[in-house]
Order: C-alpha cells, then sequence, then structure tokens
C-alpha cells in the first residue's frame, strides 16, 4: 500500500511554500500509516535539517537509505546531516557512496571539498572542487570554495579568478564578494578590498561576515583622501550591533573624517571660534557628518586633534550657553557630545572658570526644578557633557530627556540599574589582602572599561575547533573532547572578556570574578542586555578562589595577575583550579612594550601626583600640550582616552612587567605547558620575519624577536597554557 498521489502533492506544495509545520504533520502521518514510502522519509528528513533537528533527521535520512540503498540523493542528505552533526567521517563515507552511484554529483563533490578543507587535506579539497566545477561550470559555490581553498595554498591569483568567476555566475552571491575582499586585504590592495566588501553588504545587508571583514579591512587603512562611499556602510557596521569594537576601528574613521570638506575646515579652526555665528554654522557642519556622531556616541576617539576641537567646542557652548540660540542642530551636537563624555567618563580637561561655570549651570537647573518648572534642554545637554547626569537627586524628574530616550537610557537609568544590580552579587570570602584591597578601591571608583558595543563571536566553537583555529601545541589532546566546558575568568572587569568567552565556545557555562562591584555590576547589566545566560558573576579575590572547591576546564585571566601583590601566587591559585589536561590563557605587561609607560610612571610618582580625577585630568593635559615627543607618544595607547583606561594605564596602584624569559620561568615553576600565542596577526609577523617553517612556541625565539619589534605586546603577551 501507498498514499494516494493528492496526499503526496499537498505534501510537497506544503513543504515547498514553506508551511513547514503543514509539511511535518503530514509527512510523520504518512510515514506512521506507510513506513516503507521513501518520499515521505525523504521530506520528513529535510524538515528536520531545517529546524535544526539534525538527530531526527538523520533517522529519517537512514530510513531513506535502508528502503534505497541504491538512492544517491537520499546518501548525500545522510551527508549533509552528518556534516551538520560534526560527525565528518560519517558525513564523508555518506558523500562517496553517493559519487559510486552517481559519477556526476557535483555538489558531492563539493561538499567532501569543505570535508577536507576543514581538516586540512588541502589538496584532496583542491581536487574535490575541481572535479565539480568540471562536472557543472556555473555552480558558484564551488568556483567560491575553490578559491577559498586556492588562497590557503597560496595560489592566489587563481584564487581571485575563482572568486571572480563565482561573482560573474552568481551576481547576488555575497560570501563570494566577501571572499574577494578578504583576499585583497591579504595583498595589501586594501581600498579594492573595501569596495568587495561593500559590494557584498549591498547585495546581503544582515551578512555579519562582510561587516567583520569591512572592519579589518578597515582598521589598517589611514585615508589620504575623502572617500564618502564609505560612510554608509560604515555606519550601518557601528549601528549593527555587536559585530566589531568601534574603538579599533576609530583612528580609521577619523582618518576618513578628517578628509572630509565639512571637517577639514573645522579642525583647522580647532573649535576656536570668533563669534557666535561661526560657532553655529560649525553645528551645522557636524550635523551633516552622521558617520562622525555615530563613532562619538559608542566609544571614546583616540585622536588629540580631535580631542583638542571638542574641548573648544564644549567650553565655547558653555561660555554663551545663555545667547547660543537652541535648535535641533544644537540639540543633536549636544547628545553625541554628552554621551561621548559620559563614555569617556569626562576624562577631557577643563579650565577653572569652566568649573564656576558648572557650578553655576548646576544650581541654575537645581533651582527650576525645584521651582516646578522644566529646564531647557540646552542647559541640561550642556551640563551632561560636563557631569554625570544620573548623579544629581533631580535626574528622574526631568521632561526634557523624555523625547531624548538613548541619552536617557545611557546616562540615567543604566547608572541607576547597576546600582541595584551590585546589591544581587554574590561575594565569596573577604578580600583581605592590602595590595588587592587598594585596587579594589581603584575598579570601584574607575570601573574599567566602560563601554558600548564590543565584537562578539559571530558563531560559536567547540574547544577542538578553537584549539585547530589558534594552532595550539597541545600536550594532551583529551581537552578536545570536551562538549561542554566549565570556564573561569579571573579579573573579568566590566564584562567584555565574560562575554566574549561565553560567544567563544559552544555549550560553555561561565564563571566571571572580579574584586570590583561596581564593574561586577556593569558586566551583570551588559550580559542581560545582550542575552547571555551562561555566565555567573561573583566579588573574589583570586587569592580566595580555592574556596569555591571546583576545577575548570578552562581559566581565563588576562590583565590581572600582573596588578597583584605577587603575580606568581595568584597564578599558582588558578592553576589548582585548572583540570590536569585543562587550558588556561594569560595576559600580561611586556616590559618592552611598556618602556614608555615605565618611564611616565617613575616621572608622575616622582612629582608626587595623586589620583584624584582632577589630578588625571592636569596631567593628561600636560601631555597633550608637551612638546616632548617621547611623552606625547603615550597618546598611541588607546587606553589615554578614557579616565578609568588612563588611570589603569598610568596611575595604577599596582604593576608589575614581564619578559619572555621570566615567564619561561613561571611556565616551569608551575608545570604548564606553552602552547601558543592568541593574536594571529602577531603570530604572522614572526613567521614572516623567520619564515614559515619557524617554531612559533619557542619562547626563546620569540624574546629575540620582541627585541627586534618591541613595540609587539603593547596589548599583553596574550597566551595559552596546558596543565600537565
Amino acid at each position: 500500500m501507498k498514499p494516494n498521489q493528492v496526499q503526496l502533492n499537498t505534501l510537497l506544495d506544503h513543504y515547498r511554500n514553506g508551511s513547514i509545520i503543514d509539511a511535518e504533520k503530514l509527512a510523520c502521518q504518512i510515514t506512521q500509516k506507510f513506513p516503507q514510502h521513501l518520499l515521505a522519509w525523504k521530506v520528513l528528513g529535510a524538515i528536520f535539517g531545517q529546524t535544526g533537528r539534525h538527530s531526527e533527521a538523520v533517522h529519517a535520512f537512514q530510513k531513506a537509505v535502508n528502503l534505497s540503498p541504491k538512492d544517491a540523493e537520499a546518501h548525500f542528505n545522510l551527508g549533509i546531516t552528518f556534516q551538520a552533526l560534526k560527525k565528518l567521517n560519517k558525513a564523508e563515507a555518506s558523500y562517496n557512496q553517493a559519487i559510486i552511484l552517481k559519477s556526476d554529483y557535483a555538489k558531492a563533490y563539493c561538499n567532501l571539498g569543505v570535508i577536507y578543507f576543514d581538516s586540512g587535506r588541502l589538496d584532496k579539497s583542491q581536487a574535490s572542487y575541481m572535479k565539480a566545477v568540471d562536472l557543472n561550470p556555473n555552480f558558484a559555490e564551488a568556483h567560491n570554495n575553490l578559491g577559498n581553498v586556492l588562497k590557503e595554498l597560496g595560489k592566489l591569483n587563481a584564487a581571485q579568478t575563482s572568486y571572480q568567476t563565482a561573482i560573474a555566475l552568481k551576481p547576488d552571491y555575497a560570501k563570494a564578494y566577501n571572499n574577494l575582499g578578504n583576499l585583497m586585504r591579504d595583498q595589501g590592495n586594501l581600498v579594492e578590498a573595501c569596495s568587495a566588501h561593500i559590494e557584498a553588504i549591498n547585495v546581503d545587508p544582515n551578512s555579519a561576515d562582510s561587516y567583520v571583514s569591512l572592519s579589518l579591512t578597515i582598521k589598517n587603512i589611514r585615508f589620504n583622501s575623502p572617500y564618502q562611499k564609505l560612510y554608509s556602510p560604515l555606519i550601518q557596521l557601528l549601528t549593527a550591533g555587536n559585530l566589531i569594537h568601534p574603538r579599533e576601528m576609530a583612528p580609521s574613521i577619523l582618518s576618513l573624517i578628517r578628509q572630509d570638506p565639512l571637517m577639514k575646515d573645522l579642525l583647522f579652526e580647532k573649535g576656536v571660534f570668533k563669534n557666535i555665528k561661526d560657532a553655529t554654522s560649525a553645528v551645522k557642519n557636524l550635523f551633516e557628518l552622521k558617520l562622525l556622531h555615530h563613532l562619538l556616541r559608542v566609544c571614546p576617539i583616540p585622536d588629540l586633534e580631535f580631542e583638542e576641537f571638542f574641548v573648544n567646542m564644549r567650553r565655547f557652548i558653555l561660555e554663551n550657553l545663555y545667547v547660543i540660540k537652541s535648535s535641533d542642530q544644537l540639540i543633536y551636537f549636544l547628545s553625541t557630545l554628552s554621551l561621548h563624555c559620559f563614555t569617556n567618563e569626562y576624562v577631557y580637561f577643563e579650565t577653572d572658570e569652566e568649573t564656576h561655570l558648572i557650578e553655576n549651570l548646576e544650581e541654575k537647573i537645581t533651582q527650576t526644578v525645584l521651582n516646578l518648572e522644566t529646564p531647557k534642554a540646552k542647559d541640561i545637554l550642556c551640563l551632561a557633557s560636563y557631569r554625570p547626569l544620573h548623579q544629581y537627586n533631580w535626574c528622574k524628574q526631568i521632561k526634557t530627556l523624555d523625547q531624548l530616550e538613548e541619552l536617557k537610557k545611557r546616562l540615567i537609568d543604566e547608572p541607576q540599574l547597576e546600582i541595584l544590580i551590585a546589591k544581587e552579587v554574590p561575594l565569596l570570602g573577604d578580600i583581605s589582602n592590602n595590595v588587592s584591597n587598594k585596587v579594589r578601591a581603584q575598579y570601584e571608583e574607575n570601573p574599567y572599561p566602560r563601554w558600548v558595543q564590543l565584537a562578539l563571536h559571530i558563531k560559536t566553537k567547540s574547544i577542538s575547533e578553537v584549539c585547530n583555529q589558534l594552532n595550539l601545541n597541545l600536550h594532551s589532546e583529551n581537552i578536545k573532547n570536551v562538549k561542554s566546558p566549565s570556564i573561569l575568568i579571573a579579573g573579568c572587569g566590566t564584562g567584555q572578556h565574560s562575554i566574549r568567552t561565553a560567544s567563544r565556545f559552544s555549550n560553555c557555562h561561565v564563571t566571571a570574578v572580579d574584586l570590583s562591584l561596581s564593574s561586577l555590576a556593569y558586566a551583570k547589566r551588559k550580559s542581560k542586555e545582550l542575552g547571555f545566560n551562561n555566565i555567573d558573576y561573583l566579588q573574589a579575590d583570586i587569592l580566595q578562589l580555592d574556596q569555591m572547591n571546583k576545577e575548570f576546564d578552562i581559566i581565563e585571566s588576562a590583565g590581572v595577575l600582573h596588578h597583584m601583590d605577587k603575580p606568581i601566587a595568584g597564578w599558582k591559585v588558578l592553576k589548582t583550579l585548572l583540570k590536569t589536561g585543562g587550558l588556561m590563557k594569560i595576559g600580561l605587561y611586556s616590559e618592552l612594550a611598556r618602556n614608555r609607560i615605565i618611564k611616565i610612571r617613575e616621572e608622575i610618582n616622582s612629582l608626587g601626583i595623586g589620583t584624584l580625577v582632577s589630578e588625571i585630568k592636569n596631567f593628561r593635559h600636560s601631555i597633550n600640550i608637551s612638546k616632548e615627543n617621547d611623552k606625547k607618544k603615550i597618546s598611541d595607547f588607546s587606553d589615554f582616552f578614557s579616565l578609568s583606561e588612563c588611570r589603569d594605564l598610568i596611575f595604577h596602584v599596582q604593576e608589575h612587567n614581564f619578559t619572555l624569559p621570566r615567564i619561561q620561568e613561571c611556565l616551569n615553576e608551575l608545570e604548564l605547558k606553552f602552547c601558543g600565542f592568541e593574536d594571529q596577526e602577531i603570530i604572522s609577523k614572526f613567521k614572516n620575519f623567520y619564515g614559515k617553517g619557524v617554531d612559533t612556541y619557542d619562547l626563546s625565539l620569540w624574546h629575540q624577536f620582541e627585541e627586534n619589534h618591541p613595540d609587539t605586546f603593547g596589548n599583553m603577551y596574550q597566551f595559552w597554557c596546558q596543565k600537565i
């Protein structure tokens, strides 16, 4: 017996029209009543696959294969499902069986090429893709994938031809445009790469990979001519969510904006205006530069020229607040400036006169509120560009801000929410170490860092995939078999580290600890905002973590141990919490890379400068106006451009610096095996210097490299090691 043709036609109609629920219901009815019917099992398997139920799909497609062992399509579909489940050996066998049954099966050859590529069998991958395009010259995806393997094999011209062929065959193929852009970037053709990425985004505005690729290309460019075609995709990039860390792109975007005719004249004037008319004209011009506004709203800007311009503009508006006319452009500019200054934690220098004027403005607004009147928007926003609004008792009463939702949310609602969240964070043991308490006090005053967006990993990966991607040299491979890793972030700050790690590893659970309750509240708020429910936050000193009575598969601690009284003592505690064979990622300051920082810190100590906000801002200002090149180079560090980060950079209460030989001694003492550095760009430079066959795990060779390139680890040594 078999189902009637009407049922089968209805099933196919539901499936083809996207009525998945109806299609699944009917397919289940047919397979239950007619368990020998091949088509129904195939459709049911396809439905399960499309809805992510791959284990159920395997069952359905296996039924189809058993019913018709010579059906090449059934074997192919089974292979797709095994591939989705990461059962690559079984997937490979299914594709090969499909090819035996159907020798011209181009799609099976293409999918085999993917498996060979992912497992490092590049020659076999190339052969499979070439067979696929031989069988079907119009197979755009196979041409694109062939480009990927040719690129990996160093056959760059051939790779470029493959990508261009894929685009010619399928002009709406975003992946091919994006891959072509990545190839152009690797060849140093950055402007051409930008054009390819822009095309990818135009074709598919929702392609996260294309946005990330564009950011990687853009951050390596310093523009010396206008390129307004980039404005729209860059605005999309800055507003697309947490795909990029905006500050990494800020120098490039600022170099682009600097070339804009509207901005060139303004920077030349440095924000010093002769009259109200000139200032009003400047505000109107800035209103047209939407890209600049979007950047200012999400990160500090690491550029002294732009900083000087905005400091002077802020001062001019304050000094002329009661004569300058309010306008949509002025309100928009002041809103942006307020958000920006809140994000950089009011690091900008202010004169004594400004301080006096701000005190008067505070009194005026307070009195206005007491009189049950509504302060003017420009007054509130001018104040907000100098002081955090949430500190005022009247902040919730200001109806003026109801029309400025983003500003009200970030300047008032979120800081007040963090106060409530802080009460929920549990404390582990006592924080009794003297240095730990000093460090804790610093980060309670200045949670580090304040941030709006960060670069989340687009797709989570297994430990095995991460290890392979980083090419880690493991002592034991057993760690790769862990499917649901428990991870400890020792020193999570305001959550960037913990959230990025939670977005990196599949099926992980993260425990994140920090000394600072203010930082933890910020981290917890951002985690909830971004939908991460697999992170637990805990206030604790690393020295007390042995009280957890728990072991972890992975422990990460970046930028923390070197702020402890005795870094090795903290490192030893972390080792006791790591399972045998577990992985540890450590970040430590480089003595060579921080030579300038060390000298500045010595000067600060010799001058007896403290850590009051006014002292930090005044010292920054002295650097900004200094004629000494060595001193001004401190502004090469992006941390110089926000208060908490500047304090962390040159005013920290406790700091140790390391060399690679010293790190090797620590690893030997702790019986940890060095597995490799995290930063792939640095590894690439190392290989270019010594040759591709160089041993990238030889720390003595790395030490020689760093002595020749002392700025290499300006963002810390970040490396992986394994507990033996």
